[in-house]
């Protein structure tokens, strides 16, 4: 089973027998108008994807209590959850093992680690130049191979990784400086800390 970016989309596809398309940080509720355009763009993802399952990797709502807003929604869509932060009284998974990828959130520390980890929760981004552009991280932390999920709602707030550390007990532990870095276009921009030296050299320019 190997990952595959969804090119152009804040979307991973794990292709092995199945197809499993993951997503992350939907925050449904954020903004309501936008809630409907939201669920209708994964779900065209889905099937355009010809995915077998759907795996949202937390986060699935905005509000930290109960809505009955996001059932309705989703209605009969069928997918598996991994619960973050925002998903309290959501039934879902703490974690998640699909081959040798071990999905969760990012927001706690799981109970295992697996060799290859996929996580969100830092909604990463990069800002250059006045611009924030959501984007992948791909790294290694203690030979484990990692990557980090943009957020899928493009509403959300984002973490510009050249600028301040993100959320997530990973990074307090990892130093990402040597991660690798693509837009959602998967254009490599670099490693972050040439990204950060590129930052830091356009502010010092007279």
């Amino acid at each position: 089973m190997r990952a595959e970016v969804v090119p152009g989309e804040p979307a991973l596809i794990l292709r092995g027998r199945r197809r499993i398309l993951v997503v992350a940080d939907l925050h449904i509720g954020l903004v309501r108008y936008a809630d409907s355009i939201l669920i209708n763009k994964l779900r065209c993802l889905a099937e355009e994807t010809k995915a077998d399952e759907v795996v949202i990797l937390g986060d699935l709502k905005h509000s930290l209590c109960y809505d009955k807003r996001v059932e309705n929604l989703l209605g009969d869509f069928d997918f598996i959850l991994v619960k973050g932060n925002h998903d309290g009284k959501l039934k879902g998974e703490r974690e998640l093992r699909i081959g040798k990828f071990h999905l969760l959130h990012g927001h706690i520390k799981p109970k295992e680690f697996g060799d290859f980890l996929i996580l969100a929760h830092a909604h990463p981004s990069i800002q250059l130049e006045g611009v924030r552009e959501r984007v992948w991280i791909f790294g290694e932390w203690e030979d484990r191979k990692i990557i980090v999920m943009p957020a899928f709602n493009d509403l959300c707030s984002s973490t510009p990784i050249n600028l301040r550390k993100p959320a997530g007990f990973l990074f307090k532990v990892w130093d990402y400086s040597n991660a690798n870095v693509a837009t959602l276009d998967c254009v490599m921009l670099g490693k972050v800390k040439e990204i950060k030296a590129r930052c830091s050299s356009t502010f010092q320019q007279p």
